[in-house]
């Protein structure tokens, strides 16, 4: 998973600007929903085909995700706040494919494809952590709840989803790897719930 890969990279410039939302009285909470508010707005640039901006605006979004799991860290974790993180990544992350719908009709099929990929993701994804609590797995140090790995993950979809952006005359194609990458690690998340739950 390439997540970690990316944290790594990325922790050091997000824990500044995490520092400086503390200093103004800014809790996790608030980052988490303004991030959800800039993902709207990259749904609208995208609407209004403004992709090169639209992409700027998302990217701000995903920083605010990683910005508030490092004010919980180092204020206080709550399970609302758990709970509010993960509802609002996966409406930030569904919202996206949706606008390139709206904005062009001939999307409609490969982008409804990739929308119902991510129900099987985010249903294994969130089945696991639901069981978790119940067989009592070991926390991941920096999350809320029990978190599962794979081949798609946060920073795979934040680079799928940007390619859209980048290159929306692709998104059909674009569109169709992804959904193949989504059943591939739906699948996998499923054969890895049967060996720790079974």
């Amino acid at each position: 998973m390439l997540d970690k890969y990316f944290s790594n990279y990325l922790n050091p410039i997000l824990i500044i600007f995490a520092k400086l939302f503390i200093k103004f009285g800014f809790k996790a909470n608030h980052i988490t929903i303004l991030g959800l508010i800039f993902s709207f707005f990259a749904f609208l640039l995208v609407i209004d085909h403004h992709y090169i901006f639209g992409l700027f605006i998302f990217l701000v979004s995903r920083s605010m995700d990683g910005i508030d799991g490092i004010i919980a860290s180092n204020t206080s974790k709550t399970d609302f706040g758990g709970f509010l993180d993960i509802v609002c990544d996966l409406i930030s992350y569904s919202i996206i494919p949706l606008a390139f719908i709206l904005a062009n009709s001939s999307n409609a099929i490969f982008g409804s494809i990739l929308l119902a990929s991510f129900f099987g993701t985010s249903s294994t994804f969130l089945a696991i952590a639901i069981f978790e609590s119940k067989r009592k797995f070991s926390l991941n140090s920096d999350k809320s709840f029990y978190h599962v790995g794979g081949i798609v993950g946060s920073a795979q979809t934040i680079i799928f989803l940007s390619l859209m952006f980048v290159l929306p005359k692709h998104f059909n194609e674009i569109a169709l790897i992804f959904s193949i990458l989504c059943m591939a690690g739906t699948l996998e998340r499923i054969y890895h719930g049967y060996k720790i739950l079974n």
